[in-house]
């Protein structure tokens, strides 16, 4: 099975995307403008973000203890170790609103998908 592709407006995503700073799977990850149609709603850009090249980065500073600091969303950064935040579409199982479903792999090798509603937070996704 392959992941589903979604398709965000870059130019929109990459701006939401630098605000973002946080822990995968407690804060939830920002809804990004679609292109549909082969434009953004939003700004009317053709520019396309695919859901594959978003992944997470764990920022450590320079007294870090082991634990990064915080995570963020980063574009072409090649990795996917730890998952990927925007593994695809979902509806929040709460309110029905949309929402991102996102991957997160563990050390470990536990695999978990969440569901991030920005107004319902982070939460189990169905079928996980």
């Amino acid at each position: 099975m392959t992941d589903p592709l979604v398709q965000y407006c870059e130019l929109c995503a990459k701006d939401i995307l630098q605000g973002w700073k946080g822990w995968p799977h407690k804060d939830p990850i920002p809804l990004l403008p679609r292109i549909y149609c082969d434009k953004c709603k939003k700004c009317g850009s053709s520019a396309v973000l695919e859901n594959n090249r978003i992944t997470c980065f764990n920022h450590h500073g320079a007294y870090s203890t082991g634990l990064p600091d915080y995570w963020l969303l980063v574009v072409d950064d090649g990795l996917t170790k730890w998952g990927k935040p925007y593994y695809g579409a979902c509806n929040c199982p709460q309110c029905d609103g949309e929402a991102i479903l996102s991957e997160m792999n563990s050390p470990n090798g536990e695999h978990e998908l969440k569901c991030n509603c920005g107004t319902c937070g982070v939460q189990e996704a169905s079928g996980d």
